[in-house]
């Protein structure tokens, strides 16, 4: 109370003041927090927009609440109608079902699949995935998908030149046989000149000569029917390579190699020897492709046999175990072991015989492909050769080939049909 009975304001006043004051810094703080949350949700959509990669966030149904403009490109998808899509009309009914699985394991990185375009073009990607949960429960999974499409196509080029490496060399190798080829082609022509012009001779007395007239005309035969199988392997030897890739037999493919080969083993008088497995498994390839591996070993043998008093050519099919490089797990392999006595190599030359381009042969005579194709094709039939080698003591090129495994083969999906393996061995 004041000296004339009232009441002092100025206290009042006081309190007011603090109270407007304090009311006046909360708003700023709240404008403030506002503008930086406002800021960073700017700069986080700004950054979502321009990622290089498709970025998109899906909730528990599977349906899109947010994407970056690249994805929204990638699909022709207006970025005002992405978030009506839901994933079933963006994935293949396989990579969706597949995608789910690995969400209940939680995070994952690294998965392939297909993703559809609006004009229905499918687009090869790989998946990485976050999920996490916001404060009302609600759970979101952030996707970030990397466009495989153009790695793909490039690998599919790449493909095409090394099949077209791979023809170019079997057209090489009947060009460096022409010679054993037509030595082997002139004795049955010659045989079946001589032959017929004895029929001829002996028409002049059928009825005394029958017997002779026939033994003439079954040698005839005989003759015509081994040089049809001679262009038979030609043809078969000049054919393309094909895209399936199914179970074999490595001895059927060794015995129609030599049998292709047997004009040039024999003008080279090289012995062979022949161990093959009686009963071995299947391998998982492609048939040409295999001849083209083992055909190109078996030539750079005969090769590196030329000077020798003797040559000797030793080939043999066994199944042994190894270790798979990828898994570094033990399995079972067919080997085909290819050995001479030749010149054999240095260590030197054998620390590079499967780089692309070295050859030791003369200039002219190689552009040194040959094994580095062998190499490659080996190992995208989840193989590898082993080579054993020294200088005057010859060289041993082992091919290691997974036994055909049928329950893993129906797993991987593997294009193309399946052969009817009843007996096709």
């Amino acid at each position: 109370m004041t000296e004339n009975g009232w009441r002092s304001t100025e206290p009042n006043e006081r309190l007011i003041e603090l109270l407007e004051k304090q009311k006046r810094e909360l708003v700023v703080r709240v404008l403030r927090k506002h503008e930086e949350v406002r800021r960073e949700k700017g700069f986080t959509d700004r950054l979502i927009a321009n990622l290089s990669d498709l970025f998109f966030v899906v909730d528990e149904k599977f349906a899109i609440v947010k994407a970056n403009e690249g994805f929204c490109l990638s699909l022709g998808v207006p970025p005002n109608k992405v978030t009506e899509l839901h994933l079933s009309r963006v994935m293949t009914a396989e990579g969706l079902e597949a995608m789910q699985e690995l969400l209940k394991k939680g995070e994952f990185k690294d998965f392939e699949t297909d993703i559809r375009t609006r004009a229905g073009d499918l687009i090869r990607v790989s998946l990485n995935s976050f999920s996490l949960t916001t404060d009302s429960g609600r759970t979101l999974h952030m996707m970030i998908a990397s466009d495989k499409s153009d790695a793909y196509k490039m690998m599919l080029r790449i493909r095409e030149a090394q099949e077209q490496l791979i023809h170019s060399g079997r057209l090489a190798s009947l060009g460096e046989m022409a010679a054993g080829i037509g030595h082997e082609l002139t004795q049955p022509l010659n045989a079946i000149l001589l032959f017929a012009r004895n029929c001829t001779t002996l028409l002049e007395n059928p009825e005394s000569n029958k017997e002779l007239l026939r033994e003439n005309l079954s040698i005839i035969i005989d003759r015509v029917n081994k040089a049809s199988s001679i262009i038979k392997s030609l043809k078969i030897f000049a054919r393309k390579v094909e895209e399936e890739i199914y179970p074999v037999d490595v001895n059927i493919i060794l015995t129609n190699i030599l049998r292709f080969l047997e004009s040039q083993l024999k003008l080279s008088d090289i012995e062979v020897l022949l161990y093959l497995d009686r009963d071995p498994p299947l391998v998982l390839g492609h048939e040409v492709r295999l001849e083209q591996v083992f055909l190109n070993i078996i030539q750079n043998a005969v090769q590196a046999m030329g000077d020798m008093e003797f040559p000797k050519l030793e080939i043999r099919t066994f199944v042994a175990k190894g270790i798979e490089t990828e898994s570094l797990s033990e399995k079972k392999y067919v080997v085909t072991a290819i050995r001479d006595n030749g010149a054999g190599m240095t260590p030197e030359v054998q620390a590079r015989i499967f780089d692309p381009f070295f050859t030791t042969r003369d200039v002219g005579l190689g552009m040194g492909l040959g094994l580095s194709i062998v190499d490659r094709i080996v190992l995208s039939l989840s193989g590898f050769i082993k080579v054993e080698s020294a200088l005057g003591q010859g060289s041993c090129f082992s091919v290691y080939l997974p036994v055909y495994d049928e329950e893993v083969y129906e797993q991987k999906h593997y294009y193309g049909k399946k052969p009817d393996l009843g007996g096709g061995r």
